[in-house]
């Protein structure tokens, strides 16, 4: 029944939408402010798959707040009506979101631009409180760039009134100090808001579909649900807006408004739902939902009219058609890791760590594209596996071999850690697929150069994972490797999960050398075995390759309501019967801890010798022997994926 919910055809102000699947406004840096091909390839690719209405990354209005997508000249005009036909051609609505973000980011080398004088959070720069004329100069921006949507051929227009941003900055008692008409009361902190969704009405005229997107911010004394709901009613009451669109946190709590694994299905939905029920209004929400059942449960509670299923559709673009096909069990999950949507964003440009073709459309090779041929892969964990699944789609016979009983490699122990149990749902997906392709699979087969001749493969690809680590080795310690006690036991991370350490001991050090999950999984493990955690880093941060995915901030905050401190430019000096010393990498005095076990999380090393040894026996012409994943180099998830799906779709194919 909830998949007839959610695959039910809605009208919004004359636009039949032909399900109830929204993919909200995220960036992508695809086309670094331009609508460009790339992105557009992005976005259709999920108008195939099914989806009734996206919205466009969230728009720029103005110079002084740029943004992913920038719309502030007629130069985007011919991209929309480019994007609106592709668009169109598949059956889904196009939405433009525009934003400005005020204090988050300003222009290179200016000022942010805001209602107070605050401080960015992000940049550390203190905005500039905005003129009067600077006011009305954005009103202006946000209308034009209104009226270009329409222009454009898009189907409405979404205005960003949440998350922290510009709009909200306004609305907000903490970041709107003013005492003049836009300020002081909540009645004149709606002013500018109120201004620009007029003059946006004006723009486009009232047969165009025109909404705001609104959110608790989740902050002491900031913009919960009353303020918000006040928002919604001012507006719907002066018959300006057409939907609301509810989401939740904002630029102070980055994590509230994309959650990680750690969240459950819905989360957002206790702050949004509040609003959703004050208005009469189409209403829109999301909260990391990732099917069309957790959708259509959503619609059938009468919690809202529409839900957002956006990092759903990243990971897999056909999950709406695989899904009324009764093929969900296909359906690429998403892990909500938030390593390639999010934090891709940091590097320069998103992907997905379960898809490695999103963001990549343009990239995509149909299959039969190289002569069949067969393949071997070594090891069966998530780099295996994918290569595997490339290969046999493209038409090749593989033969996957795994030492062990299982496949799921280290995400059969990654998914024991507390919290992290649905990095687990790549592995059984992968497993799927290989056996509903038809890969050969043998578990309990060591790879090597006589099972390749056995097999008379000679393209192998080396996916075994990495060695395991010198215990003790620290890379701002060398020699560390010397420290080891006899009295002491030194495990890695890896270790703690797959053993399931911690019964009887009191006292633990963690040293994490990667700044990655695999310390916080050992170490929140440990916690709930009731194990005090010294917890050991050289870096600067804590785990600071999670930051920009932002999950290393919530894992923060649960680790310290246990018995856990954090120690950052530390390191391991010494280990010795029931204690370890530990000093600061720039010196001063060292101090001594109790510990009942050490637990290291550090690289592993690449399985050069398998690599080395295939190399050298396989010399027939056209023979290759690929590593991929940690049997290459140590790295996260998404690059063990997307190299293994490179490798992949590069096998047998004529030189050009």
């Amino acid at each position: 029944m909830s998949l007839e919910h959610a695959l039910q055809p809605f009208v919004l102000k004359g636009l039949t939408l032909r399900n109830r699947i929204v993919r909200t406004a995220h960036g992508t840096h695809l086309g670094r402010g331009t609508l460009s091909d790339a992105l557009i390839a992005y976005h259709e690719a999920r108008a195939r798959g099914g989806v009734a209405l996206s919205m466009l990354e969230a728009t720029g209005v103005h110079p002084s707040g740029p943004m992913t997508l920038n719309g502030w000249d007629d130069s985007i005009l011919p991209r929309y009506q480019l994007l609106a036909t592709r668009m169109h051609r598949h059956g889904m609505a196009v939405f433009s979101q525009l934003n400005h973000l005020g204090l988050e980011q300003g222009a290179a080398g200016e000022r942010p631009w805001s209602a107070s004088a605050q401080v960015s959070p992000t940049t550390g720069l203190r905005a500039r409180a905005m003129s009067a004329p600077q006011i009305a100069e954005l009103v202006v921006g946000f209308a034009a760039a209104a009226r270009r949507a329409r222009e454009g051929g898009l189907d409405g227009v979404e205005i960003h009134c949440a998350h922290g941003h510009l709009l909200q900055q306004f609305l907000s008692p903490l970041t709107n100090q003013r005492e003049d008409a836009y300020g002081g009361d909540p009645i004149r902190r709606q002013r500018f808001v109120l201004e620009v969704v007029q003059a946006c009405r004006a723009a486009v005229g009232p047969a165009f579909i025109l909404g705001v997107r609104v959110g608790p911010q989740d902050l002491r004394g900031g913009l919960g649900i009353v303020e918000n709901s006040s928002l919604v009613e001012t507006l719907e009451t002066a018959g300006l807006i057409d939907y609301v669109s509810v989401s939740h946190g904002s630029l102070y709590h980055p994590h509230r408004i994309i959650g990680g694994m750690h969240e459950p299905a819905g989360y957002e939905l206790a702050h949004s739902a509040p609003v959703t029920a004050a208005t009469r209004l189409p209403t829109i929400v999301t909260g990391r939902l990732r099917t069309l059942e957790e959708a259509g449960d959503v619609i059938a509670r009468g919690i809202a009219d529409l839900v957002g299923l956006t990092r759903a559709h990243i990971a897999d673009p056909e999950l709406i058609h695989k899904t009324r096909a009764g093929r969900a069990s296909t359906v690429r999950p998403c892990i909500a890791c938030n390593q390639g949507c999010v934090g891709g964003l940091a590097r320069g440009r998103f992907g997905c760590t379960v898809n490695a073709l999103a963001g990549r459309e343009l990239e995509a090779l149909p299959p039969g594209h190289a002569a069949p041929g067969r393949l071997l892969v070594i090891g069966g964990g998530p780099a295996g596996m994918e290569a595997a699944r490339v290969a046999r789609e493209q038409g090749h016979e593989v033969v996957l071999v795994e030492a062990g009983p299982a496949l799921g490699g280290t995400l059969q122990v990654a998914r024991r850690a507390p919290h992290h149990a649905a990095i687990g749902e790549m592995a059984d997906w992968l497993q799927h697929e290989i056996l509903r392709l038809g890969v050969e699979v043998r578990l309990n087969t060591r790879g090597s150069v006589a099972l390749a001749r056995a097999l008379q493969i000679n393209t192998v690809m080396v996916a075994s994972g990495s060695l395991p680590p010198s215990l003790l080795e620290q890379r701002h310690q060398p020699g560390s490797s010397r420290l080891i006690s006899a009295s002491l036991p030194v495990v890695s991370a890896r270790e703690v999960l797959a053993r399931g350490l911690g019964a009887g001991l009191r006292h633990a050090v963690v040293v994490d050398e990667l700044g990655t999950y695999e310390a916080i999984g050992a170490a929140e493990w440990l916690l709930e075995q009731g194990v005090a955690v010294q917890f050991i880093t050289g870096h600067r941060a804590f785990a600071p390759r999670l930051e920009a995915a932002l999950v290393s901030a919530p894992a923060l905050t649960r680790l310290r309501r246990h018995g856990f401190e954090l120690h950052t430019r530390a390191a391991l000096l010494a280990v010795g019967p029931g204690t370890c010393e530990l000093g600061w990498l720039e010196g001063g005095h060292p101090w001594s801890v109790p510990a009942d076990l050490v637990v290291m999380a550090a690289p592993g090393l690449p399985d050069d010798p398998l690599v080395q040894a295939l190399q050298a026996a396989l010399v027939a012409p056209g023979s290759q022997v690929l590593a991929v994943g940690d049997a290459r180099h140590s790295g996260t998830l998404e690059e063990a994926i997307r190299a293994a799906h490179t490798a992949a779709m590069g096998l047998f194919r004529s030189p050009s």
